[in-house]
């Protein structure tokens, strides 16, 4: 099938789905999963078939540019992995209506646009049609999402006027918007113009990817919208990192800035970037620990992941590019699991608010063990994939020598162990709630994509030679070097890994763990409410549990910190207090005043004139 062709039919399908939800919401969703299915599917297959490009003409200078690449292939690979897993998870989860299928088959179209596309207007044209069917969807729950929705749009603006104002300058300049024929052109063009043209789409990378310093639209948004939203937006979000790979390896950004000092090897716009993604990492660990609701501390955990990206992709060099590149798909796997993991929580017990959880290891152990492979992912534990990434990234580091860069990237690490920790010991261990005993585990149809995903990131942890080859050969499309690989090991600076032997040593490991537990000494199960503090008995079990400001000593050193979002927030109140201002003196009570000075104004300036 024509590439154009699919596009324009997955964009057909959206009112189609609307009407046919009307009258059947279950039908409507299933078969959007079909098509997310099958559209996954088609994009897969393509894989050989690279270098394909396919041209959509709406009229006379005016055409959409689509293609298969090597990088083309690599994130819409994964971006339609995560919906069309998301598609089959949404099937049995309450509070289907017609418009949302049709705002989730929006989105899901102008993603697979936007990564497929082979310039820049294409790409911002599909882009902004998922920006603003995700709004949109978020704004659905007006009462809570409102004001989210409002700084939503605002972060999202000045990505995008940045872009478009990108656009109309290179196409000025240039003639041209096709990300190949920018790059020639851009190699000879006035210092002036390459940084303006690198600081727009930065920009833009910046507020799409829900990174510093324009992350602060990603906790209201993933918290208070809809369970859909969050999971999806782990697929939507790479759509930055795929304009972010554009400027810094297709253009490339090391190459037209070669002419500016550079800091240990880096130029030093590149290594501005990867700054601003080690604030990331820092701001979002630190954030994430402190957070007592699952999808905020979530969220804040892809502020964070989304710094690794950015650090790893504008330090460049061989490690650093393959590593965040495999840290794309990482976190694009952990996160949506993690999500689908909450959701189904939520769907049973009504609510992610840690405190009110616990103990559900018994009642829902796939949910658990779901969580439980995607936060060891997350955190860079082997042998999950999320290690292999992290790893490279380290070796960039190391080889670059830049030590704040590489503090951030380890203080990231070793945070994540305990922001991950929380929700785990919070949500699924501890005792058990009075009230959920009779919960059960999620219906099949959500545990399927679950699994789905969770093999796979065991998969890939096991044997990340298989992903990293893929970028190898992805690497060698845009003229860098290679990493050495054989069928277990990944040979870098500093030695091997060999993902197979750590495996089995993980695996040895937990066998006689489990021996040892099987031989042990039984623990007494005592009811949660079977016990008394201080004399007293307490009837209320959230009294009893640990998870509740958990890290209260942690918080405590923060607190004081400077926070952007609260910065925001009074410049936000002073605006409104500047505006009041305004409208008293020019929108008074009684105007009759103001028309008399007027109108007197106007015949003394007549009397004057005359």
């Amino acid at each position: 099938m024509d590439l154009s062709l699919m596009i324009l039919l997955s964009l057909v399908a959206a009112p189609v789905l609307y009407f046919l939800a009307r009258f059947s919401k279950k039908t409507a969703y299933v078969l959007f999963a079909l098509i997310q299915i099958s559209l996954f599917a088609y994009i897969f297959f393509q894989k050989e078939s690279a270098y394909t490009t396919s041209v959509f003409e709406i009229m006379e200078g005016l055409k959409f540019n689509f293609g298969f690449t090597p990088i083309n292939w690599y994130f819409a690979s994964i971006i339609m992995l995560i919906i069309s897993m998301t598609s089959v998870f949404l099937i049995s989860m309450n509070n289907k209506t017609p418009v949302k299928v049709l705002l989730l088959s929006l989105m899901a179209s102008g993603a697979i646009g936007a990564t497929l596309s082979m310039d820049f207007l294409t790409l911002i044209v599909f882009w902004e049609i998922t920006t603003w069917s995700s709004l949109v969807f978020i704004a659905i729950d007006r009462e809570k999402s409102f004001e989210e929705v409002l700084k939503y749009v605002s972060i999202s603006a000045i990505g995008t006027y940045a872009m478009i104002f990108a656009l109309f300058y290179i196409l000025k300049s240039f003639g041209t918007v096709n990300y190949l024929e920018v790059a020639s052109k851009l190699e000879i063009a006035p210092n002036n113009t390459k940084i303006l043209i690198f600081a727009l789409f930065g920009v833009m990378v910046l507020a799409k990817l829900g990174s510093f310093p324009l992350h602060i639209w990603v906790r209201g948004s993933y918290s208070t919208s809809p369970d859909e939203f969050p999971i999806l937006s782990s697929a939507l979000s790479k759509i930055a990192a795929y304009l972010l790979f554009i400027i810094v390896a297709v253009i490339p950004s090391s190459s037209i800035f070669s002419w500016l000092p550079s800091i240990a090897g880096v130029s030093i716009v590149n290594y501005l970037l990867a700054w601003l993604g080690g604030i990331a990492i820092i701001v979002g660990t630190v954030m994430a620990i402190r957070m007592e609701e699952v999808k905020e501390l979530i969220a804040f955990s892809s502020v964070s992941n989304a710094g690794y990206i950015v650090l790893a992709l504008a330090l460049g060099g061989t490690y650093g590019t393959i590593g965040g590149l495999m840290h794309v798909l990482n976190h694009a796997l952990a996160s949506a699991a993690i999500f689908m993991s909450m959701a189904a929580v939520a769907y049973r017990t009504g609510t992610t608010k840690m405190h009110e959880l616990g103990g559900l290891i018994t009642r829902m152990p796939v949910s658990f063990a779901t969580y439980l492979v995607a936060i060891i992912s997350l955190a860079g534990i082997p042998p999950m994939s999320g290690f292999a990434s992290k790893w490279l990234i380290y070796q960039q580091l190391v080889k670059d020598g830049l030590p704040f860069l590489a503090f951030a990237a380890f203080f990231g690490s070793i945070g994540s162990f305990m922001y991950v920790f929380k929700p785990l010991t919070g949500v699924f261990l501890g005792q058990l709630k009075p009230e959920h005993k009779n919960v059960k585990e999620a219906p099949f149809i959500m545990l399927l994509p679950m699994g789905i995903l969770t093999l796979l990131t065991i998969f890939w942890g096991v044997l990340p030679s298989n992903a990293i080859a893929y970028i190898n050969r992805l690497i060698s499309y845009t003229g860098g070097k290679e990493i050495q690989l054989t069928f277990s090991k990944i040979f870098a600076l500093t030695g091997q890994w060999d993902s197979v032997l750590v495996t089995t040593v993980f695996f040895v490991g937990f066998i006689i763990a489990f021996i040892v537990f099987i031989l042990g000494k039984k623990a007494k199960q005592v009811d949660l409410m079977d016990t008394y503090t201080g004399g007293e008995y307490i009837y209320t079990a959230e009294l009893y549990h640990f998870v509740y400001r958990m890290y209260r000593s942690f918080d405590r050193m923060f607190q004081e910190w400077p926070s952007m979002e609260n910065w925001l927030t009074s410049l936000s109140y002073k605006i409104k207090e500047l505006g009041a201002l305004l409208r008293t003196l020019f929108y008074p009570k009684y105007p009759q005043g103001y028309i008399a000075v007027s109108l007197l104004t106007l015949l003394i300036a007549f009397w004057w004139l005359r």
